[in-house]
This record gives C-alpha cells, structure tokens and sequence, in this order.
C-alpha cells in the first residue's frame, strides 16, 4: 500500500490508513476538512518545535466522522500518540455535546481559515500583482475599509446563522454559502441579508431582539476579533474578489488562501501546541 491522497474518505480507508503511515515515534493529527491537510502541515512546520514529529495528518470528512475517528483512535496504544482537531463551529455557544480529552482540541473560532485574516500578508501579496510600491499598494487595496465593511456584515449573518440552528435547525442556514450574500466586487449585499432575516424570521419571531441576544453570546464565547466566529472561507471568498476588481489577472479563492496560510501569524494558536504539548507529555 501506498500513501495517495485520490482515496475515497470512507471509514476503511481512513482506517487502512491510519494503520499504514501511523508512528509509534511520531503523533498523527485528525482533522476535519478533506483537502487541507497542507494548510494544517505548514502552519504545523510554523508552530511547533522541530523535535515533535507528525506522521500523517488525515482528514475525516466532517465532526461526526473526526467523533467516531477518536472512538477508534483516541485511546488506543497501538497506533501511538493521536490528536484530533474540530473546527470551533457553535458547539460551545450553543451547548452542544462535546468530547472532552487531553487529545482532543475543539478550535476557539469558528474553523481555522477564521485565523487567515492579515493584513501585511495581504498588501505583500497584492504589491507584485499591482506593481506598486508597499505603500502605493496598501493606498490602492485599503484594506482597513474593507475590513469595516465585510467584517460587521458577516458577523450579521452569521448571527442568524446561529439563531436558526439554535431555534429552526431544519432551516438552511450556514450550508448556503457565502456569495449569495456579497457583490461580484466582494462587497456586502445587504439586500440579500436581509431576504434571509426575513424568510426565517417567521420561524423566530422577533428577530432583531435575537440578534442582539446572539452578539452578546457570540462576543462573550469567541471574542469580538475579524473572523471570531465567521467561517473564515467567507472571509477569503470576499477578499479574493474584493482584490480582483484591482488586477487584470483574475485571482481564485485557494490562490488567496494559500498565500495567507504560507503568512500566517501564529500567535492566534499558540494554545493547540500547548495542548499538544502537554499531551505529549503524558
């Protein structure tokens, strides 16, 4: 057998591939999200030390499937050292079942592309494009404004977001995707925002009261920072359009995200090589 990331992410191939690439030397992280376990190496390679050694990051497909993979790994010896990350979602803000383990990390904002968000990165990455000098570039882009205009947007939505999960679960809600919310230049449509507080506001009236109930939760568990408790791919899908009405070459999402990745500051998530750390240790 060999390593090949084309497999179907069923439960015997996970398993088959655990059993094959995992270290009894080494520790193997579990992750939600199929497809990103480069993003989660190269902020590893940022933030840990060079003597904890990583066998495989491998990819579940989903929080169920990241639950039953610690059911089948978590505890066990024979694999070696095992640690499961899940993305931050509402779990805690709505008090949602929760595995409580040393090797076990639930992220403190809603999904790691939520720690993306970076300006210097951003105006590094836009200055080759644009041609233009550091400060010709961050005049050009001005991604302070962009900043206050999408930032307070998302979060709108994605306080709806959560109220429909937590009083009309059976309701579309975070699965319908960014764009239909933003302008083709990656700006708010606030049209589109309000389309949907409308629609759900027959299933939970009183809407606006909500809303200001779920900031106050929301603030309070995740924190008030860009990002805190909106899906970060929201955040990128805006920003790659928000820069493309600059250049002629049109820019795609994972272009932006690579980059922001390969910038990021670690300093946000200093608390998972702590955890990591410690559990190491025991």
């Amino acid at each position: 057998m060999s390593e090949t990331y084309d497999l179907v992410y069923s439960d015997e191939a996970l398993l088959s591939r655990v059993i094959f690439l995992s270290s009894p030397e080494c520790v193997s992280i579990f992750v939600e999200d199929e497809n990103k376990e480069y993003e989660y190496e190269e902020i590893f390679e940022k933030l840990l030390p060079t003597n904890i050694k990583i066998s495989c990051i491998f990819p579940t497909g989903g929080k169920l499937k990241l639950e039953e993979a610690y059911e089948l790994f978590g505890n066990s010896i024979e694999y070696g050292k095992t640690f499961f990350i899940a993305d931050g979602d509402f779990d805690s803000v709505l008090n949602k079942p929760m595995i409580s383990a040393n090797n076990f990390l639930y992220l403190e904002r809603y999904n790691i592309e939520s720690y993306l968000m970076n300006k210097d990165a951003v105006i590094q990455f836009m200055r080759p494009k644009l041609k233009k000098t550091i400060k010709a570039t961050e005049k050009i882009i001005n991604y302070d404004e962009w900043v206050i205009n999408i930032d307070a947007f998302f979060k709108e939505i994605f306080k709806v977001h959560f109220l429909v999960q937590k009083y009309a679960p059976e309701i579309k809600n975070v699965s319908r995707g960014f764009a239909i919310f933003i302008t083709n230049n990656g700006l708010p449509d606030y049209s589109k925002l309000e389309k949907y507080k409308e629609e759900i506001s027959t299933y939970i009236p009183d809407i606006d009261t909500k809303i200001n109930e779920a900031s106050t939760a929301l603030e309070e568990c995740y924190g008030c920072e860009i990002g805190s408790y909106v899906c970060g791919k929201c955040l990128v899908g805006s920003l790659s359009r928000y820069v493309n009405k600059f250049i002629k070459k049109k820019l795609n999402d994972e272009e932006v995200k690579s980059f922001l990745v390969s910038s990021l500051d670690c300093s946000n998530l200093y608390y998972i090589k702590e955890r990591l750390v410690e559990y190491l240790k025991s």
